[in-house]
């Protein structure tokens, strides 16, 4: 398998769009489809970049006798470890999502927060319910945190691209 090949092949593999693998690269979205078109080659800084990207060795990309990486060190990835590198790679891409989760999940939160207080108020009074308000009112506080940090990842996304 010839370099541009495996540059697609393994930006597939590791879920990246080729606009992620220019970002986490440092070049441009039309450099990474040069390269995988065979128009044109990466830069031998790039390559070593390349490699980590990819959790490939630069021999490994260079070699066009080999179609299949062998890890040296026989250290088999798990899918625990392929979810992290993927959320790592994406992060920037999909942080509105994250940002949009937080603001759902506070929603919710607060929500059983605000029951739970109306709950407590209309109860007649009992010792034990001043700690049931105070809870309730931490349970809120969370959940509006969440919702406030939300909203500034998805300001802070918006205002990157």
């Amino acid at each position: 398998m010839k370099l541009h090949e495996k540059i697609t092949v393994y930006r597939k593999k590791c879920g990246l769009s080729q606009e992620t693998l220019a970002e986490k690269i440092g070049v441009s979205r039309q450099a990474v489809s040069k390269w995988e078109t065979g128009d044109a080659l990466p830069e031998i800084t790039k390559l070593k970049s390349l490699a980590d990207c990819f959790g490939v060795t630069v021999d490994f990309l260079l070699d066009e006798n080999t179609d299949e990486y062998q890890p040296q060190n026989n250290v088999k990835t798990t899918v625990f470890d392929r979810l992290v590198n993927w959320i790592s790679a994406n992060f920037k891409t999909y942080s509105w999502m994250v940002g949009l989760a937080l603001i759902l999940i506070g929603v919710y939160i607060t929500g059983i927060g605000i029951i739970e207080f109306l709950v407590v108020i209309g109860m007649r009074f009992l010792p034990i319910q001043i700690l049931a308000v105070i809870l309730s009112l931490v349970i809120i506080a969370f959940g509006v945190l969440l919702i406030v940090g939300g909203v500034i990842i998805i300001k802070k996304t918006k205002k990157k691209q």
